[in-house]
């Protein structure tokens, strides 16, 4: 079996390849650089010490000549100095000059021709009482002339050495910034590289970890992560999965015994409904009035189990499922279905003085869903509206376009309390009831969430948010029929 390395080893390997390849091309490029100083300093420093050097030689070479005439003017023996010291510093410099043109490692060979042909007239020994003889005659002008033209060719030859070893250097720069470049831009695309796996390997994972706790937490354990690796988030999306199966599986159990247990009661309790219906309308005797108000609020009890039973059998059978097979999906008036909800909850409202109000949308689009379904969701929010909100006070309904032109939102404002924000997102969850309500409201905290299952079943979706000023708005949305 292939051994398969985890996230941090992969990020490990990633991080090492990049610092490889930046710290690779950083010292590559330090590397040559230095390199190209070096020769730079070596060939243009050799060419310009050989430039000054010529320049040296000429000078001395025209003092020598100076120096000569001079004697044979003057018969000064100072003159004669004058030339022996310049005759002996044009030997020095020139073999200095031919050490460095060598040590170039392509000498242009200038020097040395013109040792071999002008070296005669300075190696030649001459006494200062030959030189001041009107006969003697150190160089001829025409080999005087020769001999500095040579000169001249050869300092322009090392001009234009120097400039030939500057377009060398450049055009290394050039290549040094260019490999440069190409390493630098390998790094990026490591890094780029880098970024889509830790995107692929990490974000998108934990994106869809992300998806699938949020749909937990709304009672949805449908949803499944694909397990694409074997590494650490491989083994979270088999626990992920594991643990989603087994909350549905606990989820399934739990409603088939409720609906179990709410069946069993059914029976018994309609036997006992029946029987007080009998004794009420006196079918086996007369009863007092006392007897009969005692009936009476037995016969309420006995109508507010069957409702709570009622909500827990609706909470189960979406859960299973049971149903969806034939549920009818048809085109409806939602102006008309809103009316005729708020026409159940009226008699309630009026008794405690609670106005109910609902504005028809003006040219409202037909709405596709089953109608009996969409009209218990209205009709359990409205029921909720009016158990939060206090007396003498008002229920609004409003239906409007959108999100889009492809749904309608219905939403209902009440004057209650309003919803903590961390409470928000708990209210659609079976079973909820709010610590501050248990004791003064009946319920089992089914109809919000059998609201938000038939909602979603229906292809919408229902949210809540509080009132700037006072109390919440309930809101679905439902698919525009085309």
């Amino acid at each position: 079996m292939p051994i398969t390395p985890g996230i941090s080893k992969k990020l490990f390997i990633l991080l090492s390849f990049f610092i490889l390849i930046f710290y690779g091309t950083v010292y590559g490029v330090f590397i040559k650089v230095r390199e190209m100083s070096d020769a730079s300093a070596r060939i243009v420093g050799i060419s310009n010490q050989i430039g000054v050097l010529s320049n040296n030689l000429k000078n001395s070479l025209l003092d020598m000549n100076t120096n000569i005439k001079k004697l044979k003017l003057l018969k000064k023996d100072v003159y004669f100095h004058y030339f022996e010291t310049a005759r002996g510093n044009y030997q020095k410099v020139l073999v200095k000059i031919i050490g460095l043109d060598t040590g170039r490692g392509t000498p242009a060979g200038y020097w040395r021709d013109i040792d071999r042909t002008f070296g005669g007239y300075i190696q030649s020994g001459v006494s200062m009482k030959q030189a001041m003889n009107d006969n003697y005659t150190w160089i001829d002008a025409e080999v005087m002339g020769r001999w500095m033209a040579t000169i001249a060719a050869a300092r322009k030859d090392n001009e234009e050495r120097i400039e030939q070893d500057l377009i060398l250097i450049n055009r290394s720069s050039r290549q040094v910034m260019k490999n440069c470049i190409i390493g630098f831009g390998i790094s990026i695309l490591v890094g780029i590289m880098g970024v889509l796996f830790i995107s692929r390997s990490i974000i998108v994972p934990l994106n869809k970890l992300k998806s699938g706790l949020k749909r937990i937490s709304d009672d949805n354990y449908t949803y499944e992560m694909d397990i694409a690796s074997k590494d650490e988030f491989g083994e979270l999306a088999a626990a992920f999965n594991d643990m989603n199966r087994q909350l549905k599986a606990d989820d399934e159990i739990r409603s088939d015994f409720i609906a179990t247990l709410s069946h069993e009661i059914r029976s018994p309790l309609s036997s006992i409904r029946e029987s007080v219906n009998m004794l009420t309308e006196e079918v086996l005797g007369p009863v007092n009035d006392k007897q009969k108000k005692f009936l009476t609020i037995s016969a309420n009890e006995i109508s507010r189990i069957t409702s709570l039973l009622n909500h827990l059998l609706d909470a189960s059978a979406l859960v299973s499922g049971s149903g969806a097979e034939k549920r009818q999906v048809s085109p409806f008036d939602p102006n008309q279905l809103v009316h005729s909800a708020m026409l159940s909850i009226t008699p309630g409202a009026k008794a405690r003085g609670i106005r109910t109000e609902f504005k028809p949308l003006e040219q409202a689009p037909m709405v596709k869903g089953n109608e009996k379904e969409i009209m218990q969701v209205i009709i359990n929010i409205l029921d909720n509206a009016l158990k939060f909100s206090p007396d003498n006070s008002r229920v609004d309904v409003r239906l409007s376009r959108g999100p889009g032109k492809h749904f309608l939102t219905c939403g209902v404002s009440d004057e209650g309390p309003g919803i903590p924000e961390d409470k928000q997102s708990l209210i659609f969850k079976k079973y909820y009831r709010a610590r501050e309500v248990r004791k003064h409201t009946d319920g089992v905290g089914l109809g919000l969430n059998i609201a938000r299952r038939i909602v979603q079943a229906n292809g919408g979706d229902i949210f809540v948010e509080n009132r700037p000023d006072k109390g919440c708005t309930f809101s679905f949305t439902l698919p525009v029929f085309q």
